[in-house]
């Protein structure tokens, strides 16, 4: 560590992006109490309110006179924390002492508003009390403990108050000389609020994601209004409008999972909301247009080497064709094996008001669903049902279907000739195509990841 002499301190000044710290000046009063030793009257202390470096008097006046946030008019800081203010568990103060170490000499200590240590480098101090933490957390300033004045449970350093959104929320204290450290604990306590922000920011990532998720599962349920639904989305900061679409995007290769850079390349787009449901990405988009939606499909599938699959519902929607949609979408995708067909087409979209047939397969028990496979396709080989899955999806070309399966038309007719006898079914009739159809969707819906 760099040493630098207690004038550069003194008038050094660290900038962090829109924080700014003065280090203050080093020296140490006689005890006030026998034990900690505490800045002059006249000297300001340090502590942050809110995101901002805030210098305060001892009777917790910024210098101006005026009060800062949250200070009692007694001088005393108020300890605890407001609704919203982030939280310093054990395991936080732990993780933070942890990531400052590797870069410094002194012993760090973070402790909550009541003097406990609940993160220290010296793991035998943690969960003990600190007396001069605690007086720092009720005053909202500075203690020093200089050497000699020291008592069980404390030793000679700084202990500097962290607050938040007017409260204190934990104490930071760095073990050494007063004089040697102070500095550096002024430092740490800016370090700890930016990684504590950062922490927050998690928190309210995962807080947004989470009540995002819950808005879209509950459209399937048929509960939610259009003003509850507008009202909800205005909660996270997505304030979205009428007319709507909702979209399921999923990718079908083998061990792929695009849903969290979707996820965060869908954040950065506006008019839209987003949330991973049933292995799906569900994405809502507010005033919706046929070439906004087109837009959004080509721009989140450039630059994927795996294709996306969009599984589109009504442009334009209402709010009870929305809610139809999303229980659709959700009937759907617990049967995912239904849509693996439809990814073998040339478009990348799939329109749900086009599946019918699926929806009513997937709705059903799933011993019914095994019957009506079984009963059809239990005789066929695995060639004969390719033959008629390929037959069916040609339109009942026989042409079509011979080149889609590389062979000649005659193997196609026989091949059809051999489903009739073993099915009674005649492929080439449309009530016979129908009965067929419907027991290879069935088993396709019995298959998850391709595994059945």
């Amino acid at each position: 560590m760099v040493k630098k002499t207690h004038n550069e301190f003194e008038q050094n000044l660290v900038e962090t992006n829109h924080y700014r710290i003065s280090l203050l000046d080093k020296s140490v009063c006689h005890p006030t109490d026998m034990r900690h030793g505490r800045l002059p009257a006249a000297q300001l202390t340090l502590a942050i309110y809110d995101g901002q470096m805030i210098e305060v008097t001892p009777n917790g006046t910024a210098p101006n006179g005026s009060s800062p946030t949250g200070t009692a008019p007694n001088g005393t800081a108020p300890t605890g924390s407001s609704p919203g203010t982030a939280q310093i568990t054990r395991e936080l103060a732990q993780r933070l002492v942890e990531q400052l170490a590797p870069s410094l000499v002194h012993n760090v200590n973070i402790m909550d508003a009541t003097g406990m240590i609940i993160g220290s480098m010296d793991a035998a101090r943690i969960g003990t009390r600190h007396d001069g933490a605690r007086d720092a957390a009720f005053r909202g300033e500075a203690v020093h403990i200089a050497p000699g004045d020291e008592h069980q449970g404390t030793r000679p350093g700084v202990n500097i108050p962290l607050i938040l959104d007017g409260y204190v929320v934990a104490v930071v204290g760095v073990t050494g000389t007063p004089a040697e450290v102070l500095p550096v604990a002024q430092v740490l306590v800016l370090t700890v609020h930016m990684l504590l922000t950062q922490e927050r920011l998690r928190d309210n990532a995962s807080w947004r994601e989470s009540a995002t998720r819950d808005i879209l599962s509950t459209l399937s349920l048929g509960k939610l209004t259009e003003s509850r639904l507008v009202s909800g989305l205005r909660g996270i900061d997505v304030p979205l409008q009428p007319p709507w679409n909702l979209t399921g995007v999923f990718n079908t290769a083998p061990g792929a999972n695009s849903s969290v850079s979707l996820l965060r390349q869908l954040r950065e787009l506006s008019g839209v909301v987003a949330a991973d449901i049933n292995g799906a990405v569900w994405v809502l988009s507010g005033s919706s247009t046929a070439i906004g939606l087109s837009l959004l499909r080509q721009r989140l599938q450039q630059s994927r080497a795996q294709p996306l699959w969009f599984l589109t519902g009504r442009v334009g929607a209402t709010m009870p064709q929305l809610t139809g949609d999303a229980e659709r979408l959700g009937t759907l995708l617990a049967r995912p094996g239904l849509l693996v067909p439809f990814t073998t087409r040339a478009s990348p979209e799939i329109r749900l008001d086009s599946l019918g047939l699926e929806l009513a397969i997937a709705g059903l028990p799933d011993a019914m669903i095994d019957d009506l496979a079984a009963s059809v396709l239990a005789p066929l080989s695995a060639t004969l049902r390719e033959t008629a899955r390929v037959f069916l999806g040609n339109e009942l070309s026989i042409a079509g279907a011979a080149r889609a399966l590389g062979v000649h038309r005659n193997t196609v007719v026989q091949r059809l000739d051999r489903i009739e006898v073993l099915t009674t079914l005649n492929m080439r009739h449309f009530s016979s195509a129908v009965s067929m159809r419907v027991a290879l969707a069935a088993d396709d819906a019995l298959y998850v990841d391709g595994a059945q």
